[in-house]
């Protein structure tokens, strides 16, 4: 099944046009990745998704039901799509423990256990249950990053979106952060959608591959094809 459906998606602002006429599928347990240059209209695409961009025109289905623009998300929709962000530093509350960062979501949405919970999820991205009473300025890069796909897994989403989750790591980090997303998505029987320009990247986690080009897609990739490295041509 579909988890993501997109058809004939357009993103404007003012005059300018981010994004047009999108479509692509992301198919239950697969990793599908956007690739292509800075201001392509990829992390836009991401942020329809999350529900943090609100004005868009085409059609958009999440989980075989549709979405309307300019909507918020709520209830189950909000629990299964997750996102992470580049910047791990800005999507972290500075003044906010690690403890308080990952007990928010669990409490808005009414989970028991809360303690146990936050220290599993410490746990399943290599950091030690003590972490919880530090601060974000405590941490490395790498650690960070693994804090925020903490909280993003904390729900149990069906859909992680990573908006280039890597770039800010340096090269050693890189390697272990994608192969600790690819272990969890097993885990946790999760569909990736990935936003990346970098093509080793891509070809280390996708089974899939969309081409971005001035807001509209070019080509796809199937996973031969990005095992041959023909992504690196775009």
């Amino acid at each position: 099944m579909a988890i993501v459906d997109i058809r004939g998606l357009k993103v404007s602002f003012g005059e300018k046009t981010v994004v047009s006429d999108a479509s692509f599928t992301v198919e239950k347990g697969e990793t599908f990745s956007l690739i292509g240059a800075s201001g392509c209209g990829k992390s836009t695409l991401l942020r329809v998704l999350a529900g943090l961009q609100r004005e868009w025109q085409g059609e958009v289905a999440l989980f075989g039901n549709p979405i309307k623009a300019n909507r918020r998300f709520q209830g189950t929709l909000r629990r299964n799509v997750q996102m992470v962000f580049q910047d791990p530093y800005a999507s972290l509350h500075p003044n906010h423990t690690l403890y308080r960062t990952l007990a928010e979501p669990l409490k808005i949405h009414g989970e028991n256990e809360i303690e146990d919970k936050v220290k599993t999820a410490l746990e399943q991205v290599g950091l030690p249950a003590d972490a919880a009473r530090r601060f974000p300025h405590q941490l490395s890069g790498g650690q960070r990053q693994r804090v925020a796909i903490a909280r993003a897994l904390l729900l149990r989403p069906q859909i992680l979106l990573l908006d280039e989750p890597t770039s800010a790591l340096d090269m050693s980090v890189q390697a272990e952060i994608l192969n600790l997303l690819n272990r969890l998505k097993v885990q946790h029987g999760m569909s990736y959608l990935l936003v990346s320009h970098d093509a080793d990247v891509i070809a280390h986690m996708s089974d899939r591959a969309a081409f971005m080009a001035n807001g509209r897609i070019e080509r796809f990739f199937e996973r031969d094809a990005l095992v041959r490295g023909e992504h690196r041509m775009g």
